[in-house]
């Protein structure tokens, strides 16, 4: 049986008497395909005429719908239109953290590394699932979205870690629309959290003086020194192996990062852009310094004998497997406390370090970008524009010299 479309005009409202009970407006007496009921304040039941059973009994969809009239009138219109359109009208509830499996299973699509989808699923599991994993993809609303930034930012959490769990949320939302899983995206309600660009943090000269000082009495000194000399980020000075180094031409080639899954396991990737791989040359102390090193890692194989694993890094633990993270991490983390500089200083404080100093040492910023590995020289200017006082100093000084003043 065909039955005409339904528009916000045609929606039948039900009215009650003084006697309580519903009886229709003087507008619309005739029967529509389609009413809705007040029940409390913006709660409305709706009720959608399907057709007649076997016995010419009229058949009716029910449903409880919380907002506004005007969102149950839009409601209405579009249960009438799938109706005649063949679809279901009611959306099969499916718990949120089941859907997010999904997802996460779609942004694994072979082009994404596996060290980003790795971060996704611990940025799900650690701040989103908590919040939402045992409700449903339609209970889940944009007040209560806005209330989870409030509390991560109550938590302390950085202002660049709310903003990636605005994006993944509002990729799953997203998907969840498009499979027509949900009624309203209420990512649409909620703003983007302000993402003030970070600052990176760097030692001034004394401080990684200090630094390296104390990480001499340490059988790791050499890697930080490395570290502040190559720019590096830690993935890739742990990455490096002996086959990297021309020991004639002085040079370091970065052409992998280290990282680790979520069980310990460790794998290698390449660099994210074709920027990202280099050749840095080095000093000859440096080389003095890595030949050293080398034969302090030939002695601990010898002394490790058939447990050794031989996987060529430069930089291992004492049967040859690379270094983890977490455990330079530590031994960062006490040379900090030995040297008497700020906890504040992350592990990556070596690269915003080298960075710095050849930026205020007057070193072409070409130069730098290509040191760090950036795809451009603009990110190398917009990352690091810190420029000491006796620098501005010095400028002005030049300018006087120059203009007369």
């Amino acid at each position: 049986m065909e039955l005409p479309e339904v528009s916000a005009g045609e929606v039948m409202e039900e009215i009650e008497t003084p006697t309580g009970k519903p009886e229709k407006s003087e507008k619309h007496k005739a029967r529509r395909p389609g009413g809705k009921t007040k029940r409390g304040p913006d709660k409305w039941l709706l009720r959608i005429f399907r057709g007649y059973d076997a016995a010419g009994k009229r058949i009716y969809y029910s449903e409880v719908f919380h907002g506004g009239s005007k969102e149950a009138d839009d409601r209405l219109i579009e249960l009438r239109n799938r109706l005649k359109a063949g679809e279901p009208l009611k959306l099969s509830p499916k718990l949120f953290k089941d859907f997010v499996a999904e997802w996460l299973e779609d942004c694994d699509d072979g082009e994404k590394r596996e060290a980003t989808i790795d971060h996704y699923g611990r940025m799900v599991e650690t701040y989103i699932l908590p919040a939402f994993g045992k409700f449903t993809l339609t209970d889940i609303t944009d007040v209560a979205i806005k209330r989870l930034y409030k509390d991560l930012r109550k938590r302390g959490l950085a202002a660049s870690t709310i903003g990636q769990i605005h994006v993944y949320l509002t990729a799953i939302f997203n998907l969840a629309e498009e499979r027509e899983l949900i009624r309203k995206n209420p990512m649409r309600k909620v703003d983007a959290p302000a993402r003030p660009k970070p600052k990176p943090v760097a030692m001034k000269g004394d401080e990684a003086r200090r630094f390296l000082e104390a990480a001499g009495a340490t059988p790791h000194s050499f890697m930080f020194t490395l570290a502040f000399h190559l720019g590096a980020r830690p993935c890739e000075y742990l990455g490096l192996k002996w086959s990297d180094v021309d020991w004639e031409q002085r040079r370091i080639t970065i052409r992998r990062s280290l990282k680790l899954r979520k069980g310990g396991e460790w794998y290698t990737t390449d660099p994210k852009t074709e920027k990202g791989l280099r050749s840095i040359t080095v000093t000859k102390t440096i080389i003095e310094s890595l030949t050293e090193h080398r034969r302090r890692q030939l002695e601990m194989k010898l002394k490790a004998g058939a447990t050794w694993s031989d996987h060529g890094f430069i930089f291992t633990d004492k049967t040859g497997e690379p270094l983890k993270h977490y455990t330079v991490r530590y031994v960062y983390k006490t040379i900090l406390e030995a040297a008497g500089l700020p906890k504040t200083f992350q592990l990556k404080v070596s690269r915003h370090s080298c960075a710095t100093a050849l930026i205020n040492s007057g070193v072409n910023p070409k130069a730098v970008s290509e040191r760090l590995g950036h795809a451009s020289v603009k990110i190398t200017l917009d990352t690091y524009t810190v420029i000491e006082e006796a620098m501005q100093r010095e400028a002005s000084e030049q300018l006087e010299r120059a203009f007369g003043g």
